[in-house]
């Protein structure tokens, strides 16, 4: 029992840390643009206007950026992949 509890905490904190490494740079935001995706600022994925690293929570991100923190999660990247955004359409904007 004592040994199923650490396995369920270390998986909720493993899975917490990788969520808080993902956030928006401007960087990112010159890719979506040099993609030729029409992103003119953070909310293209973001809901709020100037996201900030400290504060990031996945529940700020609209159905563009739900889609690339899912990607990152699936593929396991450290960062998201920005290109992947061509990949979302209109049947994930439900």
């Amino acid at each position: 029992m004592r040994v199923a509890i650490c396995t369920i905490v270390g998986a909720v904190g493993l899975w917490l840390a990788g969520t808080g490494n993902a956030f928006a740079t401007p960087p990112m935001l010159a890719a979506a643009k040099k993609a030729g995706l029409p992103a003119t600022n953070c909310q293209y994925c973001h809901t709020e206007a100037v996201p900030k690293k400290d504060t990031f929570k996945p529940e700020s991100l609209n159905e563009r950026g739900k889609f690339l923190m899912s990607d990152m999660q699936q593929r396991n990247l450290k960062q998201v992949d920005v290109e992947k955004l061509k990949e979302f359409t209109a049947s994930e904007k439900k």
